[in-house]
């Protein structure tokens, strides 16, 4: 009987391991709960969707690679007289152009801290303005102009002079487009937007023959505004103001789109102490034993640096009816190099002489030296000397050298 009984226990587990086991998932849902048909429908909707946005991406990709789009015509920049003048005027195009190819923002950008206008003083933009400066001090007195002011707008246009455009044989210092006397040249250009964004552009430009043209063309803008209106720049007049700020900040909007142009301006007026070119050049003092400088320059080709001790040594030499090499060296040279080519010298003072200090000595430049001229020998032994940059940039000045000191510097005869 216990063994029926255990048979039919057998039979009945190995029947039920032989049928399927139903997972929760393929259970029937209770009675009156119904299956949403919509949820599938939508997932194979949304598949579809999918499939036909890659499909419209590839066939814009590919219609994108097949049809390259072709950038609309750019019409030529209008030339204007003023540089980056508010008003501008349309100028004619000249008939005549100097043959030299356009190029592409040439112009030297001078880069200044957000935080504040500060500029460094530094050889190349001092050599500039001794190469200027006597211009700008000529038509500033001739046209009731700052000459402090053009000589800084100079700077900032001209990247201290080595931007192309100021450069030979273009020499436009201002950035004054248009043409001269039908001459000019195409230049791409960094313009302002009046928010102090900047943008580049091409435009075309003045030629001129020299610097002087430079500086007489900029003048008359400034003194005969434009047209319809002469006073447009009176802001700028000696005679119209009280200071060189008050003409910087008038150009500001007018001349110049840059909300910060005055502050640049002012900055490098300070910076290299342009004003001594707002007023009538100084001659050496009298007392000595020749005739005053005569500020003529005969070192034609700056053999000695513009407006260095060097070149006024020079030239106060040949005025006198001198002579002296145009390739001494500098100023703390001309003793080594004066005897190697046979100049008489010495240590003791005579009216005539170069007088070559030696770096560091008597206020000398601590790398270069210095090179003055003996004006006059005085009884007690002192010397009068004249130089250049003593006491300023392009400025010349006379001191005298204490008795006891003369025998510390070394004294070169011209020939």
């Amino acid at each position: 009987m216990k063994r029926k009984a255990l048979s039919i226990l057998l039979a009945t587990l190995l029947v039920s391991n032989a049928l399927p086991i139903t997972s929760f998932a393929d259970q029937l849902p209770a009675e009156g709960v119904e299956v949403p048909k919509e949820t599938t429908e939508s997932s194979s909707e949304e598949v579809e969707t999918e499939e036909s946005t890659t499909e419209s991406t590839e066939e814009s990709t590919a219609d994108s690679s097949e049809k390259p789009t072709t950038p609309e015509p750019v019409e030529p920049p209008e030339i204007t007289v003023p540089s980056e003048a508010a008003p501008e005027e349309t100028a004619e195009i000249p008939t005549q152009e100097i043959s030299q190819p356009a190029e592409e923002n040439t112009a030297t950008v001078i880069e200044v801290p957000a935080e504040g206008i500060r500029f460094e003083r530094n050889e190349t933009t001092e050599t500039f303005i001794a190469k200027i400066g006597e211009e700008a001090r000529t038509v500033g007195q001739e046209k009731d102009l700052y000459a402090s002011v053009m000589i800084a707008q100079a700077i900032l246009e001209s990247g201290s002079g080595s931007s192309q455009l100021s450069q030979e044989p273009n020499f436009n210092l201002f950035g004054i487009k248009g043409d001269y006397e039908g001459q000019f040249v195409v230049y791409g250009t960094w313009e302002d937007d009046g928010q102090g964004n900047s943008y580049n552009t091409d435009a075309a430009f003045r030629v001129y023959p020299s610097y002087k043209e430079s500086f007489e063309d900029y003048s008359e803008l400034l003194t005969d505004g434009l047209t319809g209106d002469t006073t447009f720049y009176s802001g700028t007049w000696k005679s119209m103001t009280e200071t060189y700020q008050d003409a910087t900040e008038f150009l500001t909007g007018r001349y110049a789109t840059d909300t910060l142009y005055n502050q640049k301006l002012d900055s490098l007026i300070e910076t290299y102490n342009l004003t001594q070119y707002d007023h009538e050049k100084e001659t050496i003092i009298a007392g000595g034993d020749f005739e005053p400088f005569d500020n003529v320059n005969h070192d034609s080709g700056n053999s000695y640096a513009a407006g260095n001790c060097t070149q006024f040594v020079y030239n106060r030499i040949i005025q006198l009816g001198g002579y002296v090499d145009l390739d001494m060296g500098n100023g703390a040279d001309w003793g080594a190099t004066g005897r190697v080519r046979g100049y008489e010298v010495s240590n003791t003072p005579k009216a005539g002489t170069a007088v070559s200090f030696a770096p560091g000595v008597l206020g000398a430049d601590p790398d270069y030296g210095h090179v003055g001229f003996v004006e006059r020998v005085n009884e007690d032994g002192s010397i009068l000397i004249s130089e250049m940059n003593a006491v300023g940039l392009g400025i010349i000045s006379t001191r005298t050298i204490p008795a006891g000191f003369g025998s510390m510097l070394t004294y070169v005869t011209p020939k």
